[in-house]
């Protein structure tokens, strides 16, 4: 016979303090960071090769139980490298730089995604939306750091990833890149969503051409 409260006890959220130390837990031991793929280095050269591209994203962004949201982490990591590119073009920055740190701007929250699909597989405790988005949101930071040291990423891609999330046009000019970058993807992706105004301010800070950044991306 099917037994409603047994259901019950298995679809109720663990509390708080044991989902933080499980996900706190893997990201100490460093368990959901992945090896560094070969073809960063290209990359970081500046090689335009897709395939490379594409090696280091699903090493990234491939979270087995958490589809959707890796998916949703890919799209904008692959949309911000390449219209971070096409500004890094306009403003003649380097595009090894932009185009590795607009690819990995994302990275920290695609491994704390992994630690947090790791801990569900182990626990059988699946996160609602909300509390899985405030967990990689706070965690991110760490795993970028991680990231940055186990990947041996130079200064100029970890200023950016570290930096990239508040427009500074004083700091570093990749960073104000991605992060102008991002807002356009996030523009592509997700328009319903988008204030116009904020893209526009951004642009004039940087001293972008709209007629020129729309014939380039």
């Amino acid at each position: 016979m099917f037994n409603r409260s047994a259901r019950a006890a298995v679809a109720r959220p663990a509390p708080l303090a044991l989902r933080e130390s499980l996900l706190s837990g893997l990201a100490a031991e460093g368990l959901r960071v992945p090896a560094r793929p070969a073809a960063l280095d290209r990359l970081l050269q500046g090689d335009p090769d897709e395939r490379a591209v594409r090696e280091v994203a699903e090493a990234l962004f491939m979270v087995q139980g958490r589809d959707r949201e890796a998916t949703l982490l890919l799209d904008s990591a692959l949309t911000t490298r390449r219209k971070a590119l096409a500004v890094a073009r306009i403003l003649r920055e380097p595009a090894g730089t932009v185009g590795v740190a607009g690819l990995l701007h994302r990275a920290g929250e695609a491994c704390a995604l992994r630690s947090l699909a790791l801990a569900e597989s182990m626990t059988h405790v699946r996160l609602d939306v909300p509390s899985r988005a405030e967990l990689c949101a706070r965690h991110q930071l760490q795993f970028t750091e991680q990231l940055i040291s186990d990947w041996r990423l130079p200064q100029p891609v970890a200023e950016v990833l570290r930096g990239w999330r508040q427009f500074r046009t004083t700091s570093s000019r990749a960073a104000a890149i991605v992060y102008y970058a991002h807002l356009l993807a996030s523009e592509e992706l997700h328009p319903e969503f988008f204030a116009p105004g904020l893209l526009r301010s951004v642009g004039a800070e940087l001293g972008i051409d709209p007629a020129q950044l729309d014939a380039d991306v």
